[in-house]
């Protein structure tokens, strides 16, 4: 019986089969029909075909791999990489059950300081099993694989996930620049991680909104859950100040007053704690909360250009959910995950916490596997001299497990739809804006700052857009050849 596998277009392979002007093989749909038959003196129109079918999941016959030219599906493990599992089964069960327990403690009564110190230990323990290997800079954060099949709840396998995405975002990211004091290094991390664990905690207190299509009202609701997430937390003197203030912030990554996705607003949580703690400081049983409630007011109206563990908690959290089944879609792999969070981050992290979670992190979550890979499109955004940026298309040239630093030929400038509700996001990137650039520069992006990866280009899920840089990459390539032809002999 044949088996079918999803077909990975290149613009190798595909100008392979424009060279020999075939097709060598049939493609088929997912339940093995066939979309497009073999055939031999192919014209380019029946070529470009197979663009057009992407979208939907064009898939392949493995017994024509040798046809293809693909060879035995291998695993290439970027230069540096080791295939080490960093998270054991034990630590993995620690932590879930833990959080099980916490969790359904949470849903009845405030935490106790029991079981804060519990859980500061939980994850003191996993912190220090982690940083203590060999090869904790580049092995595998394998936590999605350990966390398969396990009878948890939503917000329990999100609570998991997220705790340990931040603990190595964090750990790796402080040994990447050389801050290797350990014991200053495992109390930053165990706030993080302290932080990510109860960062969602008041979506136990809320009534929340089934299915997808949520009304403006329904969303500014679900965006108040930092304040009650805090609000469950705030009596407890032994949970370290910096926890608090993170949990009011997880979703505040980007600087105040940055066009972005951060919230909720300064103004609304200022307004509404500043009510509790007028309320609270009038009654003797509560008024340690008012004190606490008093001291991160202050801390909010600090202005910090990067605040590290907001923009950390925020990637954690972002990643986990795409990985994990809601009730309105499945599960996304962990590749996919990777390159929708990139493609989510311009109006929403600071570009430093996505470059450290791509070149420290994300390849570590993928099974080793490379996000970015030599002949893909990106899209960059560029600032000039002027301070405006300009969004750049380009093909990546080179690319290491540095995922955020690959070399990449700029093509073509592009002007995307922006939209603002009900977030900020790239809605599109119309096809008659775009507009080739025939310099076609060079950049390494390891040596030069003023350009980030704000968009990454897959011919499944944007099969518009790639095939309209395809047909340029190949455009301009035919230009080049032509003027070089003509060009007299030295």
């Amino acid at each position: 019986m044949s088996k079918f596998e999803l077909f990975d277009f290149t613009p190798e392979i595909v100008e392979s089969f424009r060279e020999n002007h075939e097709i060598p093989v049939h493609f088929y749909n997912k339940d093995g029909q066939v979309l497009i038959h073999k055939k031999e003196n192919a014209s380019e129109a029946e070529i470009d075909r197979l663009l057009r079918f992407i979208k939907q999941g064009i898939y392949y016959d493995i017994e024509d791999s040798e046809k293809l030219g693909l060879q035995e599906k291998g695993r290439d493990i970027p230069e540096g990489l080791t295939d080490t599992k960093l998270i054991s089964e034990n630590i993995t069960t620690e932590l879930n059950d833990g959080a099980k327990e916490l969790f359904s403690s949470l849903k009845r009564t405030s935490i106790t300081s029991v079981q804060a110190r519990k859980t500061s230990e939980r994850l003191a323990s996993a912190f220090d099993a982690f940083e203590s290997q060999s090869d904790m800079s580049v092995g595998l954060v394998n936590i999605l694989d350990l966390m398969q099949g396990r009878d948890n709840t939503h917000e329990v396998e999100l609570a998991v996930k997220r705790t340990v995405v931040a603990m190595a975002m964090k750990t790796r990211g402080a040994a990447a620049i050389g801050a290797r004091d350990r014991a200053r290094l495992e109390e930053a991390a165990n706030v993080t991680m302290m932080s990510a664990l109860l960062c969602d905690i008041g979506y136990s207190r809320m009534t929340m909104p089934d299915g997808d299509g949520l009304s403006e009202q329904q969303m500014n609701y679900i965006r108040n859950h930092p304040i009650m997430s805090y609000l469950m937390i705030a009596h407890e003197r032994s949970i370290d100040p910096r926890v608090k203030r993170n949990v009011l912030s997880h979703h505040r990554p980007m600087k105040s007053g940055t066009p972005g996705n951060n919230y909720p607003s300064i103004k609304s949580i200022t307004t509404r704690l500043t009510a509790l703690r007028e309320k609270y400081s009038q009654d003797p049983a509560r008024k340690h909360i008012a004190e606490d409630i008093d001291m991160q007011l202050k801390l909010l109206m600090r202005d910090i250009p990067y605040d590290e563990d907001a923009a950390i908690l925020a990637v954690a959290s972002e990643f986990a959910s795409l990985t994990s089944n809601v009730p309105w879609r499945k599960a996304y792999n962990a590749r996919r995950a990777v390159q929708m969070l990139v493609n989510n981050s311009y109006f929403t992290y600071p570009d430093r916490i996505v470059r450290e979670f791509l070149d420290y992190v994300s390849i570590s979550l993928c099974n080793n596997e490379k996000i970015l890979k030599e002949g893909d499109f990106i899209i960059v955004a560029a600032r000039s001299g002027s301070g405006k940026t300009f969004f750049e298309v380009g093909q990546i040239t080179n690319a290491t497990r540095f995922q955020s630093k690959p070399g990449m030929d700029r093509f073509a400038t592009i002007f995307p739809e922006i939209g603002k509700n009900p977030k900020f996001q790239f809605l599109k990137f119309p096809l008659d804006k775009l507009k080739a650039d025939p310099r076609k520069a060079h950049y390494e992006l390891s040596k030069d700052d003023s350009r980030h990866i704000v968009y990454a280009v897959d011919p499944t899920y944007d099969p518009d857009l790639y095939e309209a840089l395809f047909k340029l990459t190949r455009t301009s390539s035919a230009a080049a050849g032509h003027a070089e032809a003509g060009q007299p002999a030295t």
